[in-house]
């Protein structure tokens, strides 16, 4: 993620589906219905970004002897900090990410009372219209707030900030912020991005915006990747294109492995999601199709029984079957576009 970088199944039977993919029991009768942040009400939009706002005012209730781990928020980004390596550019990213995005859907209801869906941003629609810097999810009133704007401060960390919208002047405490995000270690920092096109800069320095490097997730790329016929292919170019390039072309602290600072991170993901599942279609033969490698070095083959780290997240580790089916197992939901 460095700046640089980057209904049913029609005549095929319950039982098929079942033999072809060795999941938990449980069944989803009716499942909840995620929507686009275009499609959600201003109260739905008001509901989800109070729940958002509180998760990050909770105290943390993991990880009691890491300092930099603060707030319930910091509990998700640690986790997803130290396991970097173990959950991109593996076979798992999809899987553990699917699992992750319900495990804070599951946090924001226990713990802050949200009585929505989880919302996506289809990144896409803007991107096609060339305009992703005025998307409606960088709203400063219905939305997430915009780009980091310079201080005027000399203190590193607090000199690009995020000013406006709901999460404005956010302290964080892990990630060492603007202007060293990519450098290791944590300090106390507030919530910034750096709105960029790939690395181009004008006469002062600043990056330049331009369209944010829309053409790497477009829906000409999308096309291509719903093409693919196999799990590894789509999986790969999907991480490796726009996923990534949405988080560099944010920046700020969607870039590093802290990403999760980044409240747009979880309807970033959720349409990584909806894509997938897109993909997969309801279809029995994909909904089982899942191969490539547990390790980015490619030594040791992936497998649909594998486990997935969730370090102190969850009592049990996830397993990669139980996360193939959106309605199925612990899962029960679907998308308004898939």
């Amino acid at each position: 993620m460095r700046l640089q970088s980057l209904l049913s199944i029609l005549s095929l039977s319950a039982a098929a589906a079942a033999s072809a993919i060795p999941r938990s029991n449980g069944a989803c009768a009716d499942p909840v219905f995620r929507k686009e942040w275009r499609e959600l009400t201003d109260g739905e939009k008001a509901e989800y970004l109070r729940a958002a706002v509180c998760l990050r005012k909770l105290p943390k209730a993991k990880y009691a002897d890491i300092d930099a781990v603060t707030t319930r928020m910091d509990d998700l980004v640690h986790t997803h900090f130290s396991l970097n390596t173990e959950i991109h550019f593996v076979a798992n990213f999809l899987p553990w990410h699917r699992w992750y995005l319900q495990l804070h859907e599951d946090l924001l209801r226990t713990e802050c009372g949200f009585k929505g869906v989880h919302p996506y941003w289809d990144w896409t629609i803007d991107a096609d219209k060339k305009d992703v810097p005025n998307s409606p999810v960088f709203d400063p009133v219905t939305g997430f707030g915009g780009d980091g704007k310079r201080t005027g401060s000399n203190e590193a960390g607090f000199q690009r900030c995020v000013v406006d919208g709901p999460f404005a002047n956010t302290n964080l405490t892990l990630a060492m912020g603007w202007p060293d995000m990519t450098v290791p270690g944590n300090r106390l920092h507030c919530f910034t991005r750096e709105f960029n096109s790939g690395g181009a800069r004008d006469e002062n320095g600043n990056l330049i915006v331009g369209d944010m490097q829309a053409g790497a997730y477009n829906s000409k790329v999308m096309d291509i990747i719903y093409g693919f016929d196999k799990y590894a292919e789509m999986h790969d170019m999907l991480e490796g294109l726009p996923h990534a390039q949405i988080h560099s072309a944010m920046f700020g602290d969607m870039g590093p492995a802290t990403s999760p600072n980044e409240p747009l991170f979880f309807l970033h993901h959720a349409n990584v999601d909806r894509v997938w599942a897109k993909w997969q279609g309801r279809n029995a033969t994909r909904l089982a199709d899942y191969t490539g490698f547990k390790d980015t070095s490619k030594r040791i083959s992936a497998s649909i029984t594998d486990t997935m780290p969730a370090m102190q997240l969850a009592d049990t580790e996830p397993i990669v079957k139980d996360y193939m089916d959106t309605q199925a197992g612990p899962l029960c939901y679907t998308y308004s576009s898939s």
